[in-house]
């Protein structure tokens, strides 16, 4: 036999030497002994010829499967291209996940950044212009009273046939606010007030036309709007044993205007509850609330209230949809968001629609809608209303 024949080729690699022995062992006059010194040789190593034999049976092995799974290449090649597939979708699945991680992230850092900014004015505030918490004694009356906040959207400059609004104008209308309060307070002998902020504080900058009309920034509004309603509820606090000031969402302070893809929690007005806490700290009489997903369940007054701001609960169909999910028929649903004085009675249930301290904007304008600047407030005797009082701004 030609020795050259059972010398390992240029091209061979170790394993490709092993195949080409173990195949010929015959042919090439060779038992497993001779051939372990050979490839011990090109290994540089001492191993027995059962090692060798024994990597050479487990190739044998692997060989009969390897050649039936290529004995149909279309259906390998379609199994390599489907785990190939699903590879990608892993891939780009595990991308989305980062990305919506990074877009919590972002988002949360972003409110973190506005809660320190806030807080610095706060702390400036504070300094400056400190809110003191005066211990006015009442009657033991147990007089109960509501007013409806809603709908200030504060930032909006405009002027119209029919109406005028600005940020001088805006605290002109909350001032004759709480003093018209203040007047009915006393008249009343309330004993205990409570606020239902129901959003829509801010103009935002949800639609072109709040941009265009809008006098200062988002960031700006809250800020503002906050020390007002702190402000205000400082000053009715000294006329009242105590005010409970629960806040409700609206659909103009979301981060991201377009509304599909913005989360509902991501809104500028979920910062006010924190303002006033801060703020009002000394302010023992004062009580604040948040949401729950949009809503607030008054449980003080039986049958309970219901406080919503409007743009998930249409004042059609609330009294039917909204005892479905809370599981009770509340007795009152009070609303805000169409900048209307509605009433309407659904059995058990009546849905009153608080007006806006806006008014006629260019929208309502344009789709030849009006109603005057005005908030609600209601005395409230046994759990039912006894007096409605409409505040005209």
């Amino acid at each position: 036999m030609n020795q050259d024949e059972i010398k390992k080729k240029y091209d061979e690699d170790l394993d490709d030497y092993l195949v080409r022995l173990g195949d010929n062992l015959e042919l090439f006059e060779l038992t497993w002994s001779t051939a372990s010194s050979l490839l011990n040789k090109v290994a540089d190593e001492e191993y027995s010829e059962s090692k060798w034999r024994k990597d050479y049976n487990s190739y044998l092995k692997w060989k009969v499967k390897l050649t039936a799974k290529l004995a149909n290449t279309n259906d390998y090649l379609q199994e390599l291209q489907d785990k190939t597939n699903e590879l990608l979708k892993e891939k780009i699945r595990y991308q989305d996940q980062k990305r919506e991680y990074t877009n919590t992230v972002r988002q949360q850092a972003r409110f973190e950044h506005l809660k320190n900014e806030i807080h610095k004015s706060i702390l400036s505030l504070v300094a400056s212009k400190p809110l003191l918490f005066e211990n006015v004694s009442h009657t033991d009356g147990d007089t109960h009273a509501n007013v409806l906040w809603s709908d200030w959207h504060y930032g909006a400059d405009f002027k119209n046939s029919l109406n005028e609004y600005n940020p001088q104008v805006f605290r002109r209308r909350l001032e004759k606010l709480v003093s018209e309060m203040i007047k009915y307070i006393q008249r009343h002998n309330i004993r205990v007030i409570t606020i239902g902020a129901l959003g829509d504080f801010l103009a935002g900058a949800i639609h072109v036309s709040n941009r265009v009309q809008s006098s200062e920034t988002v960031i700006e509004q809250i800020q503002v709007v906050s020390e007002s309603l702190a402000e205000s509820i400082a000053e009715i606090s000294r006329h009242v044993n105590k005010v409970r000031f629960i806040n409700i969402i609206g659909n103009h302070a979301r981060l991201i205007p377009n509304k599909t893809e913005s989360i509902f929690t991501e809104n500028l007005e979920n910062l006010i509850p924190w303002y006033l806490q801060c703020r009002l700290r000394d302010f023992t009489n004062v009580e604040i609330y948040q949401d729950s997903d949009g809503y607030f369940v008054d449980n003080t007054c039986q049958p309970c209230h219901v406080y919503v701001h409007g743009d998930l609960d249409h004042v059609s169909s609330v009294a039917k949809t909204l005892p479905q999910v809370l599981g009770v028929v509340p007795k009152y649903i009070f609303c805000g968001h169409i900048h209307h004085d509605t009433v309407k009675e659904h059995g058990r249930t009546k849905v009153i629609s608080n007006g806006s301290l806006i008014g006629a904007d260019y929208y309502a304008v344009s789709k030849r809608f009006y109603a005057e600047p005005m908030q609600k407030m209601h005395i409230f005797r046994d759990g039912r209303i006894e007096y409605s009082v409409e505040i005209s701004l």
